[in-house]
């Protein structure tokens, strides 16, 4: 039987969620931290940063340079941060066995296996885009593959502070169309002159300018029309948001890898 996050709090199971931010000084995890004290469920109750003093306090927020460090206890981790605190964090997350939800992007393979081997023993959500507009888009992507017999691209557009690319949300649409299309392939960064299509490309073009928050454009080109379908984030709290939501509804799951579709 599942019990949701309101029937925790029903049953006096916990208080409030009690949530540790992985990426604390990021600009996320700013807006983050913002949401999390307007959200009457949440308390903050520590924050991991590379560029924080360990043993340094932001109120009643407990600061720590790494999860090495971290001695407090919490209810969900939210990590909003860069693949380099990846290893000392699921140490933490296995030493305490605290469910966390992952939106950080551009962790290499190993690091993925990593985390999938963590999640045998935790609730672990990974997502690229916590979004819940974004995971929408991603469904009608999956629908227009299976109707439309079209080529298909992706544009995505980033602020010029991004350090990865193509972005996580992109390899997300090129993962759920590859479940209604398994021939298809990602092919990053075009350039040279012998770059003409091929069967079962799915082209992706990454912009990197200004302060664009997260704008994805799939296209579904045909000889006479194109189709497209399209995501452009206004604001960085929509994930910040979109993570909240996902750390209140993991505390009921069993341990395993959930993505953002298995609690919408």
């Amino acid at each position: 039987m599942e019990i949701n996050f309101s029937e925790f709090l029903i049953l006096g199971v916990i208080s409030m969620l009690r949530v540790i931010i992985c990426g604390y000084s990021g600009g996320v995890g700013k807006i983050l931290r913002e949401c999390v004290a307007k959200d009457s469920d949440c308390e903050l109750v520590a924050g991991v940063s590379r560029s924080l003093e360990t043993g340094t306090c932001d109120g009643d927020v407990k600061l720590f340079k790494s999860f090495d460090d971290c001695d407090v206890e919490a209810d969900a981790i939210i990590d909003f941060s860069h693949p380099d605190n990846l290893d000392s964090m699921l140490k933490y997350v296995l030493k305490t066995k605290t469910p966390v939800v992952i939106a950080t992007t551009g962790f290499t393979a190993e690091q993925d296996a990593d985390i999938e081997e963590v999640s045998k023993e935790v609730p672990v959500l990974l997502s690229h885009n916590t979004s819940v507009g974004v995971n929408v888009l991603i469904e009608l992507v999956k629908q227009a593959a299976k109707l439309l017999d079209f080529d298909i691209e992706i544009v995505e557009k980033h602020h010029n502070r991004k350090e990865d690319a193509p972005s996580g949300t992109s390899k997300m649409l090129i993962s759920a169309i590859q479940e209604v299309l398994p021939d298809v392939k990602g092919v990053f960064g075009r350039s040279g002159r012998s770059c003409k299509r091929q069967p079962g490309d799915i082209g992706v073009s990454s912009v990197r300018g200004g302060n664009i928050v997260s704008d994805h454009d799939v296209l579904f080109c045909g000889d006479s029309e194109v189709v497209t379908l399209a995501h452009h984030a206004q604001s960085n709290a929509i994930f910040a948001e979109g993570a909240i939501f996902a750390a209140k509804k993991i505390l009921d799951k069993e341990n395993g890898l959930y993505d953002m579709k298995d609690i919408l």
